[in-house]
């Protein structure tokens, strides 16, 4: 019954997602998909690459923008999705593809 409340939730919710995704730069959904891997150092230049992150300078950009758009929280440093449903429907649907 959970399971499937919380499958109804992400579907009812997915037009908003693809709406609120479709504003965002390449640089910040690349920033998002490696903050969804788990990826801890971000500004190494390996995870850089992976993720095909241009500079330290965009990380900050994109963060700051993601912040300031409601999408991700800054407590005392640490990174976090304001909206776990968000984050679980990038992780299962929007970069599953």
């Amino acid at each position: 019954m959970v399971r499937e409340a919380h499958t109804a939730l992400v579907e009812q919710l997915s037009l908003l997602f693809v709406t609120i995704t479709e504003t965002l730069t390449t640089q910040q959904l690349n920033y998002l998909k490696a903050l969804i891997a788990g990826e801890k150092a971000i500004s190494s230049t390996e995870v850089m690459h992976r993720y095909l992150i241009s500079s330290t300078t965009s990380i900050s950009r994109s963060k700051a923008a993601l912040i300031k758009n409601d999408i991700l929280d800054n407590k005392a440093g640490e990174i976090s999705f304001q909206d776990p449903i968000y984050a679980y429907w990038l992780k299962t649907e929007y970069f599953a593809k």
